[in-house]
């Protein structure tokens, strides 16, 4: 099975009764044990669009509000409008009759759209800079073995040279706090699910200025869909900024290769124990 398959695959929900979805996850999508943040993003966001007449969650937002287990979860949605361009609501993620998380999102379809188009976000200047031949797989068990997690193994990631922190024999004092990457699941033109997924899938790029910092949980994570892509590879460029108290804001813009911005996304994160592992 090619690996978009495979990923669409791991999406199943099971519908148990009216709007509750019953979710076994795939471990191949986790992090130890608990499921990445944005698989299991994806997977609120089907399940919303499974009941909501629109097609696409354009924007969303998710709390990750406790830890999920590696047993299987229950998705409840409840509408909360419904309307002739757009409709919206929000799924809860349940585990041992506690709310693990909560996905809200504004769902709309892309063929009807209409409206101007202007302010362009071009691919920034870095994407121009390194040819993707120089781009580096992502594996990081040269720092530990077992280290790189599930999910990254479940689709192609090339880093660019200057963000493979894993790599570096030391710290660079002028380093960005920054990701950006090349793309691809392999067999399948990226659908919305598979932008929810990759608005959270590089590591917490703080990395890349301050070394491995261990466990940095997302506390919220906001994606914007703005176009379905054009291209089977897309580019993704992260960057962190304004770190208060050991918390951080991440921003993400994805491309398609045809210079098209598909979604955009920002979480809130945190450092934990900060003052001891960086200052």
């Amino acid at each position: 099975m090619n690996q978009f398959n495979q990923f669409q695959e791991a999406l199943a929900l099971i519908h148990i009764e009216k709007n509750i979805f019953l979710v076994k996850p795939d471990n191949r999508y986790f992090v130890g044990n608990t499921p990445h943040g944005g698989y299991l993003q994806a997977l609120m966001h089907k399940a919303l669009v499974t009941i909501l007449p629109h097609a696409t969650a354009i924007s969303s937002s998710v709390h990750f509000l406790d830890r999920i287990e590696n047993d299987d979860l229950t998705l409840t949605v409840d509408i909360y409008k419904i309307g002739r361009g757009s409709s919206s609501g929000v799924v809860r993620a349940i585990q041992d009759d506690k709310v693990c998380a909560v996905f809200t999102g504004t769902c709309s379809d892309f063929e009807h759209m209409k409206g101007y188009s202007g302010l362009n976000t071009p691919l920034p200047k870095i994407f121009y800079e390194s040819n993707m031949a120089n781009y580096v797989e992502m594996n990081y068990d040269k720092i530990s073995k077992g280290f790189t997690p599930n999910f990254i193994k479940q689709l192609k990631c090339l880093v660019h040279p200057d963000h493979a922190w894993w790599n570096k024999e030391k710290l660079e004092e002028d380093a960005e706090a920054r990701c950006s990457a090349f793309l691809e699941l392999d067999g399948g033109m990226p659908d919305q699910f598979c932008l929810s997924f990759y608005t959270d899938i590089l590591p917490p790029v703080v990395s890349n200025k301050y070394g491995p910092l261990g466990w940095i949980p997302t506390i919220t994570l906001t994606t914007h869909i703005r176009q379905l892509p054009t291209t089977n590879i897309l580019f993704v460029d992260f960057k962190a900024s304004d770190i208060h108290k050991g918390y951080f804001e991440q921003d993400c813009n994805i491309w398609d290769l045809n210079n098209n911005l598909v979604a955009s996304g920002r979480q809130l994160t945190r450092i934990l124990k900060s003052e001891d592992k960086i200052s």
